[in-house]
């Protein structure tokens, strides 16, 4: 995929849009009510002396288009939790996602309940090297990498490199870091819970059509290519997204065309838990759901 389609505004809709899909399609919701108990833990325990008056932190890692934080908004304004002193900072490397998270918290009503948001271009790999997240190490209360985004990091060092940044951001003691990963990406060589037969996700592989809510007239029409391989512990998934515009002739168009292929690393539990302790973390629990699995860390010491 050209770096001119990986930022196109299409295809940051066309995400917004998957995710919602895959939030019916995989009762993708559960994470809403994790995340939700973990704010209501952290604000019920915040004590203005340890934070020196400054907001709760709250940061979502791999944002993409904001969706995990205008839920947790709407969701935290619905259950009656405070969040005038809390601070929403989303991170992600596509100033196209950047963009429609901005839409989106404007279109979320309760998203102005938050006391400050930000939205920042930057890589997971480079997260304390950012400008506003420099002056954030030791102060980050919940640090969210939210939907399987860690998969992403197939290279050697990735994990080791983002799960250190991690440990230096998040607040010393009472900081929580939720890391989650996609069931059918953890091996089933997992030490707490195998991977259930259930748990296989099969979107990439489907044909699919989700009409825009932006653009008059546009669809955008997912193609499996082949199906998924696996060599060694990186799982290839290639498709075709087409962005079709209908005339007034009620004929189609193709007015943008991307080969993507999904490239995610599958994990095995004692490799994640071994590169978070030589991080700089220390393991607080394990979270199972159908589709994910959550595993919640904490500054070490």
């Amino acid at each position: 995929m050209s770096d001119k389609s990986k930022n196109s505004a299409y295809l940051a809709e066309y995400y917004d849009l998957q995710a919602k899909a895959d939030v019916k399609t995989l009762n993708a919701q559960d994470d809403a009510k994790i995340y939700l108990s973990a704010l209501k833990k952290q604000v019920e325990s915040y004590y203005p002396l340890d934070h020196h008056g400054e907001h709760l932190v709250v940061l979502d890692v791999c944002t993409g288009t904001g969706r995990v934080l205008a839920n947790l908004a709407t969701d935290g304004v619905r259950d009656n939790i405070p969040l005038s002193n809390v601070e929403f900072i989303g991170v992600d490397k596509e100033p196209s996602m950047i963009h429609r998270a901005l839409a989106v918290q404007q279109e979320t009503p309760s998203m102005s309940h938050v006391g400050r948001i930000d939205w920042l271009v930057g890589e997971a790999l480079h997260l304390i090297s950012a400008e506003l997240l420099e002056t954030h190490i030791n102060q980050v209360d919940l640090l969210l990498s939210a939907a399987g985004s860690v998969s992403l990091l197939t290279r050697p060092g990735e994990l080791l490199r983002f799960l250190a940044q991690a440990a230096a951001l998040l607040r010393p003691r009472s900081g929580r870091f939720y890391l989650s990963v996609r069931r059918d990406l953890l091996s089933t060589q997992s030490t707490t819970d195998p991977m259930s037969e259930n748990a296989t996700y099969t979107g990439l592989c489907e044909r699919r059509e989700f009409p825009s809510g932006l653009y008059e007239n546009i669809v955008y029409r997912q193609l499996p290519i082949g199906s998924p391989t696996v060599e060694g512990s990186i799982k290839k998934t290639p498709y075709q997204l087409q962005v079709i515009k209908w005339t007034k002739a009620d004929h189609e168009e193709v007015i943008e065309e991307s080969h993507i292929e999904s490239v995610q690393k599958i994990w095995e539990e004692p490799e994640l838990l071994k590169c978070s302790k030589e991080a700089g973390l220390e393991f607080v629990e394990t979270i199972h759901t159908l589709h994910e699995t959550y595993y919640v860390l904490k500054q070490a010491g």
